[in-house]
């Protein structure tokens, strides 16, 4: 995973979960979300696609604006150990090699999870969750940066590569969660691995891996990745 539930439908209904073939689930997610759901999902067993677009539908109940940018999933990443990835502007695609079928992803992501590599309580179903997590980094990027020309597009994906908004977030939580931490930088790594392996890598996979311990894991979460989900909602929400 790296970079590389929604207010139009009724809570009831059976959502992205009632598809019964991808091309329900395209006509679905584009209807209700303006999602595009593409062809190369057919290289990937259709549960473990409709898995993934579940958790982007269940990620814009949380996060509705999201809606912002243009969101599309694809099977289309190559040359990475990873299950998927998330683009600046919308693109969440998976990793076909290393996500064929729903019982091959759990296996893969089961063993990372028991290695402490992803946050405890999460399950294969958060690779979508995690990828979100992602868009809303590249949302508020889109606000702060605004506009189509190269000049914009440079400067998006030049400010993505580094984490800028991720590691804004990121020590808001943190004064939040441990003032003390700016006088002893170990507290935050600390804090920081304490939600996964993962996390460690850098700020945007840390905000990725707390988004999805607190989807999963609500008030059991980590009190580092709660302080960055709600910092995260203050954020969309100006």
């Amino acid at each position: 995973m790296g970079k590389g539930m929604s207010s139009g439908v009724a809570r009831g209904s059976a959502g992205a979960a009632g598809t019964k073939n991808l091309s329900e689930l395209q006509e679905y997610m584009e209807s209700n979300y303006g999602i595009l759901i593409g062809r190369s999902l057919e290289r990937i067993e259709f549960s473990l696609a409709r898995e993934m677009a579940i958790g982007m539908e269940e990620m814009l109940n949380e996060f509705p604006e999201l809606r912002e940018l243009p969101l599309h999933l694809e099977a289309t990443l190559t040359g990475r150990e990873a299950y998927a990835g998330a683009t600046v502007d919308g693109g969440i695609l998976l990793q076909p090699d290393r996500m064929r079928t729903t019982e091959s992803t759990k296996a893969l992501y089961d063993k990372d999870l028991s290695g402490g590599y992803h946050p405890e309580g999460t399950t294969y179903s958060n690779i979508s969750v995690h990828e979100m997590g992602h868009q809303i980094e590249a949302t508020l990027l889109h606000r702060q940066i605004p506009g189509n020309s190269n000049a914009a597009r440079e400067k998006r994906l030049e400010a993505w590569r580094t984490s800028r908004v991720a590691e804004g977030i990121i020590s808001k939580a943190l004064d939040r969660a441990m003032p003390e931490w700016r006088k002893n930088s170990r507290l935050a790594a600390s804090a920081i691995r304490s939600i996964s392996g993962y996390a460690a890598v850098n700020a945007s996979e840390t905000m990725a891996e707390a988004i999805s311990d607190v989807f999963s894991n609500r008030q059991r979460a980590k009190p580092l990745s709660r302080a960055i989900w709600n910092v995260a909602k203050e954020e969309l929400a100006r």
